[in-house]
C-alpha cells in the first residue's frame, strides 16, 4: 500500500523502496527510504548534524553546477567564452588527469575537476517536507532495472572522523573492528541477488553482513555475481564497463581530488539480474551516503582511497577464482 503525504498544495504519493538493501529499513520498524512513480528516491534526513551535512553536500554540488551554467550563459551572450569555460569541456572525458598540475586542477571549473563525482552520485532533486520529516529527493538509481541485483559496500578502513567526540570515535572503532571494515578496508552492508532459477531474490540480512568474516567476503562477492542465468564474475567485475573499470575511474578521481573527505560512504554495484549476457547486465557503480562528508581543505582523502583500492584488489582476486566456489 502506498503512503500518501500532504505537501504544500499537492499530494506526494510514496511507497517503501523495495530495493533498498542497507541502512534504515521499513521491515525493521524504522523510517526507511521511499520511491514514487516518477523515478525519484526519497531518503529521510537524519536529525542533527548528520542530516545537515548530507543536505549541504548535495546543495553545494547543485549550487556549483548551477553557477557554472549561469556563467557560461552570460559568457556566450557576451561573446566572451574564456579559457575557464573552455576547460569545462573536459567534463565529458572518462579520465582527465591533472598529475603534476595541482594548481591548474584547482583553477579548473568545478564540473571539470569533479566530472567523475558528478557521474557517480545520484542526481539531487531537492528537499521536501512530508509527514513531519525532511526527505532528500534523489534520482532512483535502480529505476531502469527490471530485476536489480544490488550490493552496498561501505568503503574505507575507518568510518569515524577525527573531529568527532571521544565516545563517537570509540563506538565507530568497535564497530569497525567487529566487521571487515578495519581489516579489509571495506564492508558489505547489504546485498540482493536476483536468482533466475528461483524467480526471486536472495537477500542478505543485516546480521549476515555484520557477521561476515574476512575469509567469507570473496565468496559473498562471488555469490553477488551469480544470477543463475549465465552471468559470471568476469561479466560483472571484469571488462571495459565492469565494476573494476568503473571503480578505477573513481580511484583516479580520489587520487587527485582535494575537496572532500568521505567517511562511512558506500559504493553501490547494480546490474540487471535476469540477463545472460554481460552487455545486457549494464553494471553501474554509484557513490552514496554523505552524512559524514566534510571539506578536506586541500588534503587527500587517504582513508577512502585506500579502502577503494582494497576493494578493487579483492574484486580482481574474485575474477580469478573458480566460479563454482559461488554455488552455495
Amino acid at each position: 500500500m502506498s503512503t500518501v503525504f500532504e505537501r504544500a498544495k499537492e499530494e506526494l504519493t510514496l511507497r517503501p523502496c523495495k530495493h533498498q538493501v542497507a541502512g534504515h529499513l521499513f521491515e525493521e520498524g524504522k523510517a526507511g527510504s521511499l520511491v514514487d512513480d516518477a523515478g525519484h528516491f526519497y531518503k529521510p534526513l537524519q536529525g542533527g548534524p548528520r542530516g545537515r551535512r548530507e543536505r549541504e553536500f548535495y546543495e553545494r554540488i547543485q549550487g556549483e553546477v548551477a553557477a557554472e551554467a549561469a556563467e557560461r550563459l552570460v559568457s556566450c551572450a557576451n561573446g566572451t567564452v574564456g579559457a575557464a569555460a573552455g576547460d569545462a569541456g573536459v567534463s565529458g572525458s572518462r579520465r582527465k588527469s591533472w598529475d603534476g598540475e595541482p594548481d591548474r586542477r584547482q583553477r579548473a571549473p568545478f564540473t571539470a575537476r569533479n566530472a567523475m563525482l558528478l557521474r557517480a552520485i545520484p542526481t539531487f532533486l531537492g528537499v521536501v517536507e512530508a509527514g513531519g520529516r525532511q526527505l532528500v529527493a534523489l534520482e532512483d538509481v535502480a529505476r531502469h532495472y527490471r530485476r536489480p541485483s544490488i550490493c552496498d559496500i561501505k568503503v574505507g578502513f575507518r568510518t569515524w572522523y577525527p573531529n568527532g567526540d571521544a565516545a563517537y570515535i570509540q563506538r565507530c572503532q568497535l564497530k569497525d573492528a567487529a566487521t571487515t571494515q578495519s581489516t579489509l578496508g571495506f564492508k558489505i552492508c547489504g546485498m540482493q541477488v536476483y536468482r533466475q532459477c528461483q524467480r526471486g531474490y536472495w537477500r542478505a540480512s543485516k546480521r549476515w553482513c555484520k557477521e561476515l568474516p574476512p575469509e567469507g567476503v570473496n565468496k559473498a562477492l562471488l555469490r553477488f555475481a551469480n544470477n543463475e542465468a549465465g552471468l559470471r564474475p568476469a561479466d560483472i567485475y571484469g571488462g571495459v564497463r565492469g565494476a573494476i573499470a568503473q571503480l578505477r575511474d573513481l580511484e583516479a578521481w580520489f587520487q587527485e581530488q582535494r575537496e572532500f573527505y568521505f567517511y562511512s560512504s558506500s559504493v553501490l554495484l547494480i546490474y540487471e539480474g535476469d540477463v545472460a549476457d554481460a552487455a545486457d547486465a549494464r553494471l553501474s557503480v554509484r557513490l552514496v551516503d554523505f552524512a559524514h562528508t566534510f571539506a578536506s581543505d586541500g588534503k587527500k582523502d587517504a582513508n577512502f582511497l585506500a579502502g577503494l583500492r582494497a576493494l578493487i584488489k579483492a574484486l580482481q582476486g574474485v575474477v580469478r577464482m573458480d566460479f563454482h566456489d559461488s554455488l552455495m
